[in-house]
């Protein structure tokens, strides 16, 4: 490994949106190289701003796309960019980087070409679910024939010199549709809040509201049995689950990290509906303050909760089996230490030590 000059090093990340997790790696790898230059196909303005305020040395490099899409507009097409998103990674001189590190989901950065004897370090949240038989919300998805973009995916996922998974679940995606070996590090995840707060009589939800992450179960489980619960987040279904709420049920559509935690902290318990989530960072925030989880068993959250100990999970998509399983947690005494115990490796530190460890040992 050559010796990492300043300003020698890229950041490479899909999009930049703003409270996700790929965008939480993102800030842990700037914080681990704050003079870095950072490429994207887009970012958002909101986004923009913190990084400039955070990380002034941070050079901002879009795509074509960054003027050709609205801000506000941006959730509405950013899912027909995947089909040609390919073409800006390409297209991207990298040449005078002695590091590159890509955070890839959906829009396929692991693909961007280095200089030979630099380094590469793909970090991948996921192979890209319209490409391959995960969940997907892209209906256009299912009637194209992609065989050419997997191609291109499966091609490009050979260039970099080692490729980093978020959990054991894509780990086996990563196995499955490239053939590679992977290592894991768990995403870092912090809080801020020091929870003494005294608990309520309600539930949460936190999330982008999509339909992959399943809000529409909680929300129709609590109208149905006239539980409290309040569902933090925005997204293309949040008119959908507003039509489908009753009185029982509050949304927090826009609200800062702070009051996000606030509410969070002061939960019964956090519902988490995700169908086959690569990871799930949101479980791990809520066990950091104290709050366990009443969990859908699929995709990476597995590796997150143990079953009676820091939550419980419930198995069929369904109403009555949700409501069975928040019945079941009322049963059991489960103490805020052990939530926080149970998740305290998942931190900044942990993470940039084992990444760290990958890029020089």
């Amino acid at each position: 490994m050559p010796e990492i000059k300043k300003n020698k090093v890229a950041i490479v990340s899909d999009v930049v949106m703003r409270q996700g997790g790929a965008e939480k790696v993102l800030m842990a790898f700037l914080e681990m190289f704050p003079e870095a230059d950072l490429y994207s196909l887009f970012v958002v303005p909101g986004a923009r701003q913190e990084i400039k305020k955070r990380f002034p040395k941070v050079k901002i490099c879009t795509s074509i796309f960054q003027n050709l899409v609205r801000s506000d507009k941006v959730s509405k097409y950013i899912s027909l960019i995947k089909f040609v998103s390919w073409i800006y990674w390409e297209s991207l001189g990298l040449k005078k980087y002695d590091l590159v590190i890509s955070s890839s989901h959906s829009f396929m950065s692991k693909n961007v070409k280095k200089r030979e004897g630099a380094r590469h370090l793909a970090y991948v949240h996921t192979p890209p679910r319209f490409l391959y038989d995960e969940f997907c919300e892209i209906g256009l998805a299912k009637k194209l024939p992609l065989g050419w973009l997997r191609i291109i995916d499966k091609n490009g996922s050979k260039r970099p010199d080692v490729m980093v998974v978020n959990s054991e679940n894509v780990a086996k995606r990563v196995k499955k549709y490239y053939q590679r070996e992977s290592v894991l590090v768990y995403p870092p995840v912090e809080v801020e809040l020091k929870n003494n707060l005294k608990k309520k009589n309600y539930y949460v939800c936190l999330s982008r509201l999509v339909k992959q992450k399943g809000i529409d179960l909680a929300v129709r489980t609590c109208t149905k049995y006239g539980l409290p619960l309040v569902v933090m987040g925005d997204g293309d279904e949040f008119k959908n689950l507003k039509k489908i709420a009753g009185k029982t049920v509050k949304f927090f559509r826009k609200c800062d990290d702070k009051k996000k935690e606030l509410l969070l902290a002061g939960a019964k318990a956090l519902i988490y509906t995700s169908i086959e989530e690569d990871f799930g960072m949101v479980p791990v925030e809520a066990l950091k303050l104290g709050v366990p989880v009443v969990a859908f068993k699929s995709g990476g959250v597995k590796e997150v909760i143990a079953d009676g100990i820091n939550g419980v999970f419930f198995g069929k998509f369904e109403e009555e089996n949700l409501k069975l399983a928040i019945d079941r947690l009322d049963k059991i005494k489960i103490e805020k230490k052990t939530c926080m115990e149970s998740v305290k490796n998942y931190s900044f530190y942990t993470f940039k030590k084992q990444i760290l460890k990958i890029l020089f040992s």
